[in-house]
């Protein structure tokens, strides 16, 4: 995601400030997210990163998330679970 942040940015032609100002965080804080030292970015920083880089979520962090991975063990569990508590709704 870090490298992915960089090469946008400058694809942009935009500053840290500039990203920073898009998406209401600190220069600072962008910078550590390209450099790698900011782990575990809020699930509101990523969606800010996509709409301030104008990218899609899946180029931001280089995953395709449109459908999930569970495996067929892991979705028996939450079938199980919407079973139990009377949750049929994906």
């Amino acid at each position: 995601m870090s490298a992915f942040i960089r090469s946008r940015r400058a694809e942009l032609g935009l500053s840290l400030d500039q990203v920073a100002a898009r998406i209401g965080a600190s220069k600072a804080h962008i910078w550590e997210l390209e450099k790698g030292r900011a782990k575990n970015p809020t699930l509101w920083m990523i969606l800010g990163l996509c709409e301030g880089l104008q990218c899609s979520l899946n180029a931001l962090i280089g995953k395709d998330v449109s459908q999930p991975m569970f495996t067929e063990s892991e979705m028996a569990l939450v079938n199980a679970h919407r079973e139990i508590f009377g949750r049929n709704t994906p």
